[in-house]
């Protein structure tokens, strides 16, 4: 062991907010079990690593940081949890240095899998304590805290049930499933408890919550029975598919106090015949009304949106629709993806495969208008008052604190160090970039 007295592990999450909370989950049931968190970069007696296999570039990453854990201590026991393990693990099989290839439907189960081969030589706790916490959503436990964050994400739901021709994640995480509301609720009391003053409900197809429960409900119905919690500062909403942001989750996010006025819509591209090629079920038009509707509602909300580049088949001209499209949307920024074929998947073998210097260079100019959008939307901001959750002291050695305002802009401001962890108004005085200036009012 890398120390004497106490066992040791490492976590290093890849991918979606949805592996940070499952990451969670593992590290409060390695320290159930008598380890140490420490950094990655750290020797460890037990390194884990939480993939992703969204594109082939996670993919690489995964398997260059197994091959790194090894190095850092080749007496260590490395385990291999997440997408990736679940749609390839015969790759992983293979790499010498993995001792544990455990995929998303054994995740729950991952540090029992390692106290069992290792928990002796390690004195570990015996795995039969993790037993008596309360579990969450069929795998895992229910988490204390999420260590290290100021806001705190909550799974509600996962998998999925959609066919885009793109994508890997109905294979990697199963098909819908919604977390019961008396779970969802607990976990999110717990968390207030813990003093968490922001909770982000996350899922892979958040919008389409409760349509699986024996008592079907909506994302809205959830979201406002939450909002009654005693002691919750505010809760955010992550990506939502376009169809599923109906007129009351609009309301929620433009009037409730403790709603964030942000919504992250995925786009993928501006083009019908791109759309109807990648499976999406919308086509521009819906989606332009949308984003319009929702900043009439609430003009101050932050609207984000994935897009994707160099789609099979994509032209010069169907990519010039997609940037014409959103230098006009009212979005305040861009999550900008270059394809990458996944195996099994039907756009994989489709024809007109892009060439990634193409790829790479649309990338560029969609890059370079969400920055210009990112500029444009802080600057709208002067002036305007605006709730912050002040999260860390800001990276610029100058002294000044720095938090998320509830629009997803963060702003830098004076202030006792004592002020994080808290809701706070703020006036906004002044923006550099993306990143706001403010003022205490309260």
């Amino acid at each position: 062991m890398t120390d004497a007295a106490t066992p040791t592990a490492a976590i290093k999450t890849l991918g979606c907010k949805l592996n940070q909370f499952e990451s969670e989950q593992i590290r409060q049931q390695l320290c159930a079990l008598g380890c140490r968190i420490v950094p990655f970069e750290s020797p460890a007696d037990i390194y884990v690593i939480n993939s992703c296999t969204v594109t082939a570039r996670t993919d690489r990453d995964c398997r260059r940081l197994i091959r790194h854990a090894k190095r850092l201590n080749p007496e260590a026991f490395v385990a291999v949890t997440g997408c990736y393990a679940e749609v390839s693990p015969e790759v992983l099989e293979a790499i010498p240095e993995a001792d544990l290839v455990a995929g998303n439907r054994q995740k729950g189960d991952l540090v029992r899998l390692i106290a069992r081969r290792v928990g002796d030589r390690l004195g570990l706790a015996a795995p039969e304590l993790l037993s008596s916490q309360p579990t969450y959503g069929g795998r895992g436990e229910m988490i204390d805290d999420f260590s290290d964050h100021t806001r705190a994400f909550v799974k509600v739901q996962e998998g999925c049930d959609a066919h885009c021709t793109y994508c890997i994640i109905p294979r990697a995480r199963g098909a819908g499933r919604s977390v019961p509301k008396p779970e969802v609720v607990q976990q999110v009391q717990r968390l207030i408890d813990a003093g968490h003053p922001e909770v982000v409900l996350i899922g892979i197809h958040l919008g389409k919550y409760g349509e699986d429960l024996p008592e079907p409900m909506s994302l809205s119905a959830l979201v406002a029975e939450l909002c009654e919690l005693p002691g919750l500062g505010r809760i955010r909403l992550s990506s939502i598919e376009p169809r599923e942001v109906d007129e009351a989750l609009i309301d929620l996010v433009a009037h409730h106090p403790r709603v964030c006025r942000h919504l992250h819509i995925p786009l993928q591209s501006g083009c019908d015949s791109v759309l109807a090629r990648m499976g999406r079920p919308y086509d521009a038009r819906y989606y332009r009304d949308l984003v319009d509707r929702v900043k009439q509602a609430a003009p101050l909300a932050g609207q984000g949106a994935d897009v994707m580049v160099g789609f099979p088949g994509e032209t010069e001209e169907e990519f010039a629709q997609t940037e014409q499209f959103v230098r006009e949307a009212p979005l305040s920024y861009l999550h900008v993806f270059s394809y990458s074929p996944r195996p099994d998947t039907p756009a994989a073998v489709m024809p007109g495969q892009v060439a990634p210097e193409v790829k790479l260079a649309r990338n560029h100019v969609l890059g370079d208008l969400s920055e210009a959008k990112r500029r444009a939307f802080a600057n709208s901001m002067i002036g305007v008052i605006l709730p912050a959750v002040i999260e860390r002291p800001a990276p610029d050695p100058c002294g000044l604190l720095q938090g998320m305002c509830d629009n997803y802009l963060r702003v830098e401001l004076a202030g006792p160090h004592a002020l994080q962890g808290t809701i706070r108004t703020v006036r906004i005085t002044g923006a550099d970039r993306e990143i706001l200036r403010g003022e205490l009012l309260d």
